[in-house]
């Protein structure tokens, strides 16, 4: 009997709430390992449509996690506080510099907190850049939102 896609998210789901998956490739591993046949193409779809992000973990790095899992603000204040994060201000500008493979959950959590202050966002695999609104400084959004 053939597996469905639906199936194949659900195992993902599974494994990513039972151990801390933190690449691809891991995921993949893990997946054939249990009797799935699939290629990292195939599981890099599935992250983008389930919607994973990649949280920090307590004891360093980064993990797949389900977005309804941790609050955004949370989130928020654990990516900007490691050490490799760089925020760097401009007018109503803010560029945050994260991990790669960080930037897309970083930019999650920022849409998902809804701050009045934001015109809008552009990010990446590493960056997300804030536009804040009209007469606002990017150095007091940090300092009241951020930090």
């Amino acid at each position: 009997m053939r597996k469905t896609k639906k199936e194949r998210q659900l195992a993902i789901r599974e494994l990513i709430t039972q151990k801390n998956i933190q690449r691809q490739e891991d995921l993949v591993t893990e997946l054939n390992r249990i009797g799935w046949e699939v290629t990292q193409a195939t599981i890099s779809r599935d992250i983008t449509e389930m919607q994973l992000v990649k949280v920090p973990l307590e004891t360093g790095g980064f993990a797949y996690a389900v977005v309804a899992q941790t609050d955004a603000l949370v989130r928020i204040k654990k990516i900007i506080q490691e050490p490799t994060t760089t925020i760097r201000t401009q007018d109503n500008f803010v560029m945050i510099t994260v991990l790669p493979g960080t930037g897309p959950a970083l930019k999650l959590a920022l849409e998902e907190a809804d701050f009045d202050e934001l015109f809008g966002m552009l990010g990446d695999d590493s960056d997300v850049l804030i536009i804040l609104k009209k007469n606002l400084q990017a150095t007091e959004f940090v300092m009241q939102q951020l930090q």
